[in-house]
């Protein structure tokens, strides 16, 4: 039986996405403090804390060797999609016929999977489906900036600070792992990764290795 994507899937799949933004989309948080140490002394102290949790010598000095705040991250953070459009204007600019199109045959080539992860997590393929083309339009775009520097760049500024440090502690973890090289550790400007665009503390929690080849690999494993 051939898995449907009707565009309410689709539009489910966003309403998920924006949980727990105000019904005020359009609303601005006033603009936070500016951090109040310079970033080379918050990284120092940043470094102390991963090696007193447990993260290897190693991948902190590989991963927060010669690194600076991104600007671009910080503008991108102020100017989210889910936080300066009406939720009539996000469903009108990502609801296109192309996606839904294109959704319906990702689920046509793919039934096969979908019914054994559908059967096994009792997810229905067409929400798996919806979500992974509103995260990487069907991996085909997962981001491209470095997680590390994107998540220490949210860590050192005020507006979610505390949220962010647990991220990049998580990304640590996993580059500690060996589950994915430092290099090919690449996101979005916030730090989600991989074709369903988890964080870090999601992977850690929710990525699984269903294809049994010894990884969990959310970046080039469909």
């Amino acid at each position: 039986m051939p898995v449907r994507v009707p565009r309410l899937i689709l539009a489910f799949a966003i309403a998920c996405a924006c949980a727990g933004v105000p019904a005020a989309l359009v609303a601005q948080d006033p603009a936070p403090a500016l951090p109040s140490v310079p970033f080379s002394e918050w990284l120092a102290q940043l470094r102390q804390d991963a090696l007193a949790k447990g993260i290897s010598e190693r991948t902190v000095e590989a991963a927060l060797s010669n690194i600076e705040p991104v600007p671009v991250v910080i503008e991108r953070d102020r100017t989210q999609a889910e936080r300066t459009l009406s939720i009539d204007q996000y469903l009108k600019r990502r609801l296109d016929r192309k996606t839904v199109k294109t959704a319906r045959e990702m689920a046509k080539r793919h039934a096969g999977v979908l019914a054994k992860v559908s059967a096994q997590y009792g997810v229905p393929p067409g929400i798996i489906v919806a979500v992974w083309g509103l995260e990487s339009n069907f991996g085909r775009f997962s981001g491209v900036r470095p997680t590390i520097a994107s998540l220490a760049t949210l860590a050192y500024d005020n507006r979610r600070a505390a949220m962010f440090r647990e991220e990049l502690f998580s990304a640590l973890r996993i580059l500690d792992r060996g589950d994915i090289d430092l290099s090919q550790m690449r996101g979005s400007w916030a730090g989600a990764m991989g074709q369903p665009q988890f964080m870090p503390s999601s992977y850690l929690k929710y990525a699984e290795d269903f294809d049994r080849d010894g990884r969990r690999d959310i970046w080039g494993s469909e």
